[in-house]
């Protein structure tokens, strides 16, 4: 079993999740995972001051400067690989309304497909799945980690990036954010358990940015121009194509007009 490198502080439990508080970590995924490989039974919110090999999507780099939300949540959900798939877009609901609650800045939080939060149009926070399976094919657990930009942000990005505090005048302590959070969480995952997607699906395009709107998606080796016309209950993006086919996007990168790579 993997051994876990970093003392951690236990602090009092919040909406049922047992939290636990580092002052440093190489990467609070990479703690989750070595807390699950080690028998962790879940239901456990892990964060830290600073992590020095944060990644985002796609193996990404995460800039973790200190002062900004680092945190991951270890689940083992009784459901396939697959489906736990969903749970991103139930983790950027509470993470959206999380947010609009600590700050009041409500609705100028929006949600970009497929796993980032925007304030003002600008990224302020990513979501990042990871999940193991057993010998069975099944699911054996499954790490929700979060990075917010709650004090500052990196200059240079493939999209335009803000903070918290660039917005506000002043940062919300990560603590704050997470008592904020851990609830919500609790109460979109309940949501997703009783009703499926489909409940999820529906909040989400409510307070998704682009929907109905021209976009640019980068893929792998293509870019494609069109109308993201909706959200299907599988997770992917609707793309509608000039031609007026719909393209049906599981995984890229998302540009909305007047961003950095629209159009590219």
């Amino acid at each position: 079993m993997a051994e876990t490198l970093y003392p951690g502080f236990e602090r009092p439990a919040i909406a049922g999740w047992r939290v636990l508080h580092f002052p440093e970590l190489d990467s609070t995924n990479e703690e989750a995972r070595r807390r699950a490989q080690q028998g962790d039974e879940g239901d456990l919110a892990l964060y830290a001051d600073r992590q020095h090999a944060g990644r985002g999507r796609r193996g990404r780099a995460w800039v973790s400067g200190e002062g900004n939300l680092f945190l991951s949540c270890l689940l083992r959900p009784a459901v396939g690989p697959a489906r736990a798939a969903e749970l991103s877009f139930a983790t950027a609901l509470a993470a959206h309304d999380a947010l609009s609650a600590a700050t009041g800045l409500g609705p100028r939080f929006q949600l970009k497909w497929p796993n980032d939060l925007l304030l003002d149009g600008a990224k302020v926070a990513g979501i990042l799945l990871e999940s193991a399976t057993g010998r069975d094919g099944g699911l054996e657990f499954l790490v929700i980690g979060i990075g917010v930009n709650l004090a500052a942000f990196p200059a240079e990005t493939p999209y335009p990036a803000t903070s918290v505090a660039a917005t506000l005048g002043r940062a919300v302590a990560p603590l704050d954010l997470i008592a904020a959070f851990l609830p919500r969480l609790s109460h979109w995952i309940t949501v997703w358990e009783r009703e499926g997607f489909a409940g999820i699906r529906d909040a989400w395009a409510a307070r998704a940015a682009g929907l109905g709107e021209r976009i640019t998606v980068r893929l792998a080796h293509e870019t494609l121009e069109g109308v993201f016309s909706g959200l299907r209950l599988d997770g992917a993006l609707d793309l509608r194509l000039d031609s007026g086919a719909v393209r049906a996007v599981t995984a890229g990168d998302v540009f909305l007009p007047g961003t950095e790579g629209a159009g590219r």
